[in-house]
Formats: C-alpha cells, structure tokens, sequence
C-alpha cells in the first residue's frame, strides 16, 4: 500500500472524526469562554494526550482486549458516562447559580492543570474511541505496518486535534463571540451540561 494514500486514509477519516462536535469540542469552547483563552489551549493538551493514548492503545490493538475481555470495555463505558454525567451536572447547577456571582478563577498552575485534566477525562471517557481508531488503523494501514507508520499516523492525529481545538479556541476566545456569549452564558451552560449527560446516559446505558 502506498505510504501516501496509507497517510491520506488517515488524516481524511480522522478530520472527519475531530470535527464532528462532541465532548471534546464542548470542553473546549465552554472553558474557554467561562475562563480564558489559556485554560482552553490547556483543555486542548489535555484532550491531545488523551488522542496520545487512544492512538497508541488502538494500534497495539485493544479493541481485542475488550472483545476478550468484555467486562473492561463495559466498565470503562460506565466509568467514562458517569465521568460526563458529573460534568453535566456540574454544568446545569451552574445554570441555576448562575446570578449569585460571576465566577472569575485565578489563573494560575492549579487550575491550568485541572483544565488539562479536564481535557484528558473527557477524551478517555469514551472507550469506543480505541474501537473506532482499531478501525481505522484495520482500514488504512497495510496488514503489518511497520512502527514508523503506525507513529506517523499517531502524530498526524495528535496534530489534526491540535489544530482543529486550538482553532475552536481562537474562535470561541474572540472579544465579539466572547460579548455574544455573555448574553446567553446562562442558557449556553445549561445546554452544554444538558449534552454531556446525554453523551453520559448514552454510554452507560446502550448496549453496545
């Protein structure tokens, strides 16, 4: 298989995969308009570690560990839903709270880094995401690839993630989005939160 079209696959099925709004993309925008344009970008690494991980995990094939093993793959799914299904609420309690005051945190290496987990924990919440990279890789790559192409495929998907949620970042952190959101912050966070539990709720309870 030529190695040009093998790398074309996978930039094509992952800018498709990134793109499409999720958790990943909510987290993202929501901090970064609550908080600021930094603790996005940290949101960002976050969620680009986690790409890492999946990445990884996926081309050394864990999608057969959880067709071994099902019970993993069913107590990630539960552990990463009920892990969106906080945030959720976290989110609506701040659609109700949300007159009592603005809340402004102080930025500083605590809460950068709390903004990196967040990215982190959303990303590996969903233990579909090395179902679907195991997929890709089966469809793209040749039937033994080497490690050079299995790690250039990983880093071209860490650096389409990057690109794609630091452009959400710049986006979202614009002084006229930002005004805009201001106006609609208490309905945008209620929704936002209404999403997570929707994606926590999916993943616990279907049954695939």
């Amino acid at each position: 298989m030529n190695l040009t079209f093998t790398l074309l696959s996978v930039i094509s099925i992952w800018s498709v995969a990134v793109i499409t709004p999720g958790p990943n993309f909510f987290i993202t925008a929501q901090t970064t308009v609550v908080q600021s344009r930094l603790a996005g970008m940290f949101v960002v690494l976050g969620t680009c570690t986690g790409t890492i991980i999946w990445s990884v995990a996926g081309y050394f094939g864990i999608a057969y560990l959880f067709i071994i093993a099902p019970w993993i793959f069913g107590t990630l799914k539960v552990a990463g839903g009920s892990y969106l299904i906080y945030l959720g609420i976290k989110l609506m309690i701040s659609f109700y709270k949300h007159d009592a005051k603005p809340d402004n945190p102080q930025e500083n290496s605590q809460s950068l880094l709390l903004s990196w987990r967040h990215g982190l924990m959303t990303n590996l919440s969903n233990p579909k995401t090395a179902m679907f990279i195991t997929s890709l890789f089966a469809s793209a790559l040749p039937k033994e690839p080497t490690i050079f192409i299995g790690m250039l495929s990983v880093t071209l998907m860490v650096v389409i993630s990057l690109i794609w949620y630091s452009f959400v970042v710049l986006i979202f952190s614009s002084k006229k989005f930002g005004d805009c959101y201001k106006r609609i912050q208490k309905w945008a966070e209620g929704f936002a939160g209404i999403i997570f539990v929707a994606f926590g709720a999916k993943l616990v309870f279907e049954n695939k």
